[in-house]
């Protein structure tokens, strides 16, 4: 792979994933609702989603991909489903004490993190966006049929150095935003404001295809 190929598939990358959708509304609207350290799992989860869709575009495996159109429904069902949940939860939510004890805040996170890295995994598997990328653009950029392990290990490394970036700017907005709510009300209207988001981005992704 050539730096020219390289730059331009990191360029490509960046312009697909910094640009707003399905995913980052959910992980935007997850971050409201909990918190950039509470969605460190949401976002790993997004990561190794995309990397699954790279691995069947690497390995040639696109026209399997594509016939199995009707598990890929399914996942996508399933993971519109589960962020609407998750929105209406959050919309139906109590206001919550910002300032909560250290042991109770790490034992949260992680339990919100292992929910959420299913939650981002689930996410990315069922987003339209992310699919059309790997199985339909990205070979518009690389020869996948001449790539060799070097070049499958630096389109991970790009894949992976544009994409978290992107993600934990829009993780850490989001909870820049959610700690300016700090009042009963405010924390009313962010509940009820990141549950929205989520429900809208669930409902995205169940109806384009």
């Amino acid at each position: 792979m050539t730096v020219t190929v390289a730059f331009a598939l990191a360029l490509a990358c960046f312009i697909a994933m910094a640009a707003p959708g399905p995913g980052t509304f959910a992980l935007t609207g997850h971050a409201l609702a909990h918190g950039l350290r509470r969605s460190v799992g949401f976002i790993v989860g997004m990561l190794v989603g995309d990397l699954i869709f790279m691995a069947f575009a690497i390995g040639g495996l696109a026209v399997i991909a594509r016939s199995y159109q009707d598990l890929f429904l399914v996942i996508r069902i399933c993971g519109a489903a589960y962020l609407i949940y998750l929105g209406i939860k959050a919309w139906r939510a109590a206001p919550k004490i910002l300032a909560e004890g250290r042991k109770q805040i790490e034992r949260s996170a992680r339990a919100h993190n292992i929910r959420g890295f299913i939650s981002g995994l689930l996410v990315t598997l069922s987003n339209p966006k992310v699919i059309i990328f790997y199985i339909g653009i990205l070979p518009a950029f690389v020869d996948l049929g001449t790539l060799t392990f070097i070049d499958a290990v630096i389109m991970v490394g790009i894949v992976t150095g544009v994409l978290l970036p992107v993600l934990v700017s829009y993780g850490a907005l989001a909870e820049r935003a959610r700690t300016m709510l700090t009042s009963d009300r405010g924390q009313k209207m962010l509940n009820r404001g990141s549950g929205s988001v989520m429900i809208g981005a669930g409902v995205v992704i169940a109806t384009r295809g």
